[in-house]
């Protein structure tokens, strides 16, 4: 178990996995917590501290922990994880879209800087997943999870150097400043 919030927990994790596997060449940050903000609300600040500490941090500590073992394998790949909401957020959790924006930010610097290793990097950009993540589990709105992992496992399968994984449920989001639709779905988003 890694809790990738505890610095101490990361590292301990990282000795361990390569001691007992030396040939790991796969890392994927998957690293969430999505809380609903009010920003004139005292607790805004505890809640947006968290969500930074393991969204936006925990991500970067994984990747630092194993970056260097990684480039020394012959064939690697670190996967991260942000959201369709780095690209229009939803005004409801403020600080959960900053953080994604900051991993898609973070994955571009990330793969320019391992270019010239055997390190391919890769940023998985899921939409709105039946999960328990903000109780989506039931939501009609949310892409069943099958589905999602169904055509995310499709795209790596047949596009194997795509920088960005984005299954179709989320290229509104991806691509909205490109189509000149951003505040369109924002709005949408904000629900009005």
């Amino acid at each position: 178990m890694i809790d990738t919030a505890d610095a101490a927990s990361v590292e301990t994790a990282a000795a361990e996995v390569k001691s007992r596997f030396p040939q790991t060449n796969v890392l994927i940050t998957v690293a969430g917590i999505m809380m609903p903000e009010n920003v004139l609300t005292a607790d805004f600040l505890a809640t947006a501290e968290n969500t930074v500490h393991t969204n936006l941090l925990g991500p970067i500590r994984l990747i630092a922990a194993f970056s260097e073992f990684l480039a020394g394998q012959v064939d690697a790949t670190i996967m991260t994880v942000s959201s369709g909401l780095a690209f229009v957020p939803l005004p409801f959790t403020p600080t959960y879209n900053a953080t994604k924006a900051a991993i898609h930010s973070f994955t571009q610097s990330l793969r320019v800087q391992l270019a010239g290793t055997s390190v391919q990097v890769i940023e998985l950009v899921p939409p709105a997943v039946r999960t328990a993540l903000m109780g989506q589990e039931e939501s009609a709105t949310a892409m069943p999870l099958e589905d999602f992992l169904a055509e995310v496992m499709t795209i790596l399968q047949t596009q194997p150097d795509n920088d960005e994984i984005l299954v179709e449920n989320v290229k509104f989001l991806r691509y909205a400043e490109a189509r000149g639709t951003h505040n369109q779905v924002l709005e949408h988003l904000s629900g009005h």
